[in-house]
C-alpha cells in the first residue's frame, strides 16, 4: 500500500534515496486519496529533488501523481508541492498555474501562498541554492509577520523557519550568507511560535536560537537564549528531555566563555536528567551530543 510506503519512507529517504524513489515510481498511485497525494509529493520532492538532486525526475513523478488523482477532489496541499516541483524544474509558467489553482481551492489563500513559498525556500536550500532560499523565505516572513497574530499561516511559517534553521545548524560548513539565513530563520521561528504555540514550542525555539548563536561563535548570545529557555521551563512545568539538551547548549556556551566550572555543572545536571531515560534512540542522541561538549572540555569519557 502506498500509504504505508509514504509513512515508512521517511525513515530511510536520506540513506536509501534511490531505493525509495524507485518504490514510489512503481507504486499504484491510484490508491492515493484525500491528503495522501500531497504527502506523497512532499516526500518525492524531498527525496528525488533534494537528496538525489534530480528535479526533472521529481517533476515527472509529480505530474504522474496529478494524472493518477485527477478524478479526485482538489487538495490545496497537493498544489503546493506540485508548484514547487515545477518551479524547481525551471517551469515558472506551469508552476504559477499550479499555485493559482492551489490558492483557488484553499480555505485560507494567503496561508496556501505562504506554504508554496516556504516549501520552495526549503527546496532551494536543500538543493544548495542558499542565497535564493534566503530571498524567498525572507519575503515570506515579512508578509506573514504583517498579517498579525492569529493568522492561519503562523504555524506553517514557524515550522518552515524552524526546519531551515535546524538543517543549517547541522551543516558541516557555513558561509556568511548561510549563517545570516540560519539566524534570521531561527529568529522568525521564535516569533511565529510565540504567536501560535505553547510554552514548549517557545522554549524549543529558544534552544534553537542558542544552538545558532553557539554555531556562529556568539557564546554570550547562546548562553542568554539557553538560560531564557530554562527559565520558560521552570516557570511552566517540567520538560526533562528538553532541559537536558538545553543544558548541553549552555555548557557549550560556557566553554566558549572560558567558564569551565559552570559548564561542568550544566553537564552534571543534564546527565542526571538523562539517567532516567529508557528510549534507546534518545539516549544515543544524547550521548552523541554530550561527547561533543566533553571533547570541547578536553574530557575523555
Amino acid at each position: 500500500m502506498i500509504n504505508d510506503l509514504i509513512r515508512d519512507g521517511w525513515g530511510y529517504h536520506d540513506t536509501q534515496s534511490e531505493r525509495l524513489a524507485g518504490e514510489l515510481e512503481a507504486a499504484d498511485l491510484h490508491e492515493l486519496k484525500g491528503q495522501a497525494p500531497a504527502h506523497c509529493l512532499r516526500l518525492s520532492n524531498h527525496t528525488i529533488g533534494e537528496h538525489l538532486g534530480d528535479w526533472p525526475r521529481a517533476r515527472r513523478f509529480a505530474e504522474t501523481v496529478r494524472e493518477a488523482t485527477a478524478d479526485g477532489p482538489v487538495d490545496a496541499g497537493f498544489g503546493v508541492h506540485l508548484a514547487v516541483a515545477r518551479y524547481m524544474d525551471d517551469d515558472a509558467i506551469a508552476a504559477q498555474q499550479a499555485e493559482i489553482e492551489c490558492l483557488g481551492g484553499a480555505e485560507h489563500p494567503v496561508e496556501a501562498y505562504l506554504s508554496v513559498k516556504s516549501f520552495l525556500a526549503g527546496a532551494l536550500a536543500g538543493s544548495g541554492r542558499f542565497a535564493d532560499a534566503g530571498v524567498v523565505i525572507a519575503a515570506a516572513n515579512r508578509l506573514a509577520a504583517g498579517l498579525g497574530e492569529g493568522a492561519a499561516s503562523d504555524r506553517s511559517m514557524a515550522v518552515a523557519n524552524n526546519n531551515l534553521a535546524s538543517e543549517l545548524v547541522e551543516s558541516e560548513e557555513l558561509d556568511a550568507e548561510q549563517a545570516r539565513m540560519m539566524l534570521e530563520c531561527a529568529e522568525a521561528a521564535h516569533t511565529f511560535w510565540k504567536r501560535c504555540g505553547t510554552w514548549v514550542n517557545e522554549e524549543r525555539a529558544l534552544y534553537l536560537l542558542a544552538l545558532v548563536h553557539n554555531r556562529t561563535a556568539n557564546q554570550a548570545g547562546g548562553l542568554e537564549y539557553a538560560q531564557t529557555a530554562l527559565g520558560v521551563i521552570a516557570a511552566n512545568g517540567e520538560e526533562a528531555v528538553d532541559e537536558a539538551f538545553i543544558r548541553l547548549a549552555a555548557a557549550t556556551s560556557q566553554i566558549g566563555l572560558s567558564d569551565v566550572a559552570s559548564a561542568k555543572e550544566h553537564l552534571a545536571t543534564a546527565d542526571g536528567l538523562a539517567e532516567a531515560w529508557s528510549d534507546e534512540s534518545l539516549v544515543t542522541w544524547y550521548r552523541g551530543e554530550r561527547r561533543k561538549v566533553a571533547a570541547a572540555l578536553g574530557e575523555v569519557r
